[in-house]
């Protein structure tokens, strides 16, 4: 899916700078603020981290862009376009995504919303593994 067609389905306004964010999140190479910043700033010289921030913050409340926090480093940003979890090495820090299915999460989603009796709305994991392929 285009960053057009993400923004549009989130109801939210096509800016040139949230269209800055969301093509270098598409990469799913998992940016820090720093990076994400720079790779932008490399583009259009004139954008302040200030904007930054806030659009960035304005996707992650509609649910666009998540944040996904790793111990003892910046956070760091990835595009909501599919459901998926993150694995991160423990060892090296890679970030990797793995897609609902394969992770079984609609099945877990499905188990615990039959514990608790309610539905769930969302679930974010995050998984660290002890080393991996990019080691």
């Amino acid at each position: 899916m285009d960053c057009l067609e993400l923004l549009k389905e989130k109801k939210l306004k096509a800016t040139p700078q949230r269209l800055s964010i969301l093509n270098i999140l598409l990469k799913h190479e998992h940016p820090n603020i720093d990076e994400l910043y720079e790779q932008i700033k490399a583009k259009n010289p004139t954008i302040s981290l200030a904007t930054v921030y806030k659009n960035l913050n304005t996707m992650i409340e509609e649910g666009l862009v998540i944040e996904i926090a790793v111990a003892n480093k910046k956070t760091r940003y990835d595009i909501y376009e599919y459901e998926h979890i993150h694995l991160i090495c423990k060892n090296c820090g890679h970030i990797y995504d793995l897609n609902k299915e394969k992770a079984f999460l609609k099945e877990y989603e499905q188990m615990l919303a039959k514990e608790v009796k309610s539905k769930i709305n969302e679930i974010k994991v995050v998984t660290y593994l002890e080393n991996c392929s990019n080691c």
